[in-house]
């Protein structure tokens, strides 16, 4: 019973993450120039990353689809809370990095895709976020030179 959860948890992450991605593709289409093969334009790189994000979902469903045949029926319900707190991470993530900063917008998608398994461990999430808050400012503005801002201000 468990193994089937898993795959049903397969099968909506996979489509949430399928949908994510058309959104965000169809809205880098329509905001941003892709330009030419010989002159790229600013929504080129974004929108390859939204298909390979289109792509990566739909492979991750066609799995748990196909395991699932092998196993019983498909019972959605069951894998709509992490599919939902997963979808729901990225887009908190998204929304938060520009105001409160990337160390407390990862931590918050961090804890919040860590409460969609139920396995997970509060030590482990910690653990994680705390990484992750030295090493994505590291990566991202320190290595890259992204201009992306570290902590809230306070005016």
């Amino acid at each position: 019973m468990a193994s089937n959860i898993r795959r049903t948890e397969e099968l909506a992450s996979g489509l949430a993450l399928a949908a994510l991605g058309a959104a965000a593709g169809a809205f880098i289409v329509a905001s941003y120039p892709l330009g030419t093969a010989r002159q790229l334009g600013p929504g080129a790189m974004p929108a390859l990353v939204a298909l390979i994000l289109v792509l990566l979902g739909g492979v991750i469903a066609v799995r748990g689809l196909w395991e699932q045949g092998h196993g019983g029926g498909i019972d959605l319900r069951s894998a709509l809370r992490p599919a939902g707190l997963i979808l729901g991470a990225i887009l908190l993530f998204g929304g938060l990095v520009d105001t409160l900063g990337v160390v407390p917008a990862s931590a918050v998608a961090v804890i919040g895709s860590g409460l969609a398994s139920r396995r997970t461990r509060k030590r482990e999430i910690a653990a994680l976020a705390a990484v992750l808050a030295v090493a994505v400012p590291a990566l991202f503005v320190g290595i890259l030179g992204m201009p992306l801002k570290i902590w809230p201000t306070l005016q």
